[in-house]
């Protein structure tokens, strides 16, 4: 048996019953949002969009499933949340991974979480002597999601290789990425202002601190290229509104903003987010 329709009303009702944690929580004094806010449905759109994607190409009778950047965890625990998933083997690699937040994911949801420099080529954490590779075996794995990390990377081909090492024949890999073409980074240029401003500032340099900005963004094709030359064929390529500032506070101006940008989203390469799926042959 192969894959599971994860409708929208579905997603809905299941983050209408889901509980944050604290690490997911935005708290309800954050400025940024009109209502109490969470990392799950700030993020609805693109978790959806990614899910739906992967799980209709998941297997039913074997189940290992990695998520590459999993802070704060609200992948692997709507995974394990849905029946068709409930019993899978639910393991996350990356940064950002306290003592804490391992113990956490382990007693809430199974899930094994390991520190793993994805990104060696950025030097950033080699004194912290993290592992640089997922602490699986080869061939081991039916789905990996990276979802916008893939922007933080220096170099995302350490990623890529890893991914495609891990998976099994059959197996596929799930990216999200802002997409650079997005019409916001067209207006920017057309008014004379770089869409590069939410890049690292110069000098930026702090070790301690694991979150990092971004470095480069990516047009769809780039992606298409990266994952081929990883040795992926490309399952499925989309652009999607991934629009994270639902109940977010605005100004006039931004709201008008927005709404200049609408009517250009009737063009796939001009919308805000890229999804792309590789399989590994």
């Amino acid at each position: 048996m192969m894959g599971y329709e994860l409708t929208r009303r579905h997603f809905v009702d299941l983050l209408h019953a889901y509980h944050p944690s604290s690490y997911e929580a935005f708290g309800a004094d954050d400025a940024r949002f009109s209502t109490p806010m969470y990392h799950a449905m700030k993020c609805r759109d693109r978790l959806h969009v990614a899910l739906k994607s992967g799980l209709r190409r998941l297997p039913f009778e074997k189940q290992t499933i990695v998520d590459l950047g999993p802070f704060p965890g609200s992948l692997l625990r709507l995974l394990r949340r849905l029946d068709y998933t409930h019993a899978a083997q639910l393991c996350g690699a990356g940064l950002m991974v306290s003592d804490e937040f391992v113990q956490f994911m382990q007693r809430d949801v199974q899930a094994d979480i390991h520190a793993v420099n994805l990104d060696p080529a950025g030097g950033q954490f080699q004194s912290k002597g993290y592992p640089e590779k997922v602490p699986l075996p080869d061939n081991s794995v039916q789905l990996v999601f990276a979802l916008e990390i893939i922007e933080h990377l220096t170099s995302p081909f350490h990623l890529l290789s890893e991914a495609y090492r891990v998976l099994g024949s059959g197996g596929h890999v799930v990216l999200t990425t802002p997409n650079v073409t997005r019409i916001g980074n067209v207006f920017k240029l057309l008014i004379g202002r770089t869409p590069n401003d939410r890049l690292a500032p110069p000098g930026y340099n702090n070790p301690d601190d694991e979150w990092r900005p971004h470095a480069r963004e990516y047009a769809m094709h780039e992606l298409a290229e990266m994952l081929c030359q990883a040795g992926f064929d490309i399952a499925e390529s989309r652009f999607f509104l991934g629009e994270d500032t639902q109940q977010c506070r605005q100004s006039v101006r931004q709201h008008g903003i927005n709404g200049a940008k609408w009517p250009f989203y009737l063009v796939p390469h001009l919308r805000g987010s890229l999804l792309i799926v590789g399989r590994k042959p």
